[in-house]
């Protein structure tokens, strides 16, 4: 399930993951992330963002309505190795297989790239998730904000 680019003025599809393109879109992007992964925790605006942003691939899956509803993003660590990161659905979205396209649509970005493994940190209440699709569990991770627990984990492609 490849991600679709498309012309800032185009028609998007519903529920395909494309890459944001307009400031607009990115702008929505960011929000999701903080909104979904950092307001919940009184996290600042500016925390749903790092320094690898401008070297990744950011993908993001529309409501019938346009309306973001999902996002993830993914960059290399090495030429051979992969990370998923900020991966968030809206809450009222979760569980309808949209996680499941942006997953396998970053597994198909990072073979395009040349990966042969991703590698991320799991939320511990989601990491069932990533195990139906191949991902294992290689050690505990960090805990955030001092409540969230992570596992990392992997997956060979």
């Amino acid at each position: 399930m490849k991600a679709e680019r498309l012309p800032k003025n185009a028609r998007l599809p519903a529920l395909t993951p494309i890459e944001p393109v307009t400031d607009a879109q990115f702008e929505q992007y960011y929000d999701l992330r903080w909104r979904v992964l950092r307001a919940p925790w009184k996290q600042p605006r500016g925390s749903e963002r790092d320094e690898r942003e401008d070297d990744s691939c950011h993908l993001m899956v529309l409501d019938n309505d346009g309306r973001i509803i999902g996002v993830a993003r993914l960059h290399m660590n090495t030429p051979q190795q992969a990370q998923i990161r900020f991966m968030a659905v809206e809450t009222r979205q979760q569980r309808q297989g949209i996680g499941k396209k942006l997953l396998l649509a970053l597994e198909d970005k990072a073979r395009e790239w040349g990966a042969e493994e991703i590698i991320f940190e799991a939320r511990a209440n989601i990491a069932g998730f990533y195990k139906r699709f191949g991902y294992k569990t290689l050690a505990p991770g960090n805990t955030l904000f001092g409540n969230i627990y992570h596992y990392k984990m992997h997956k060979h492609l």
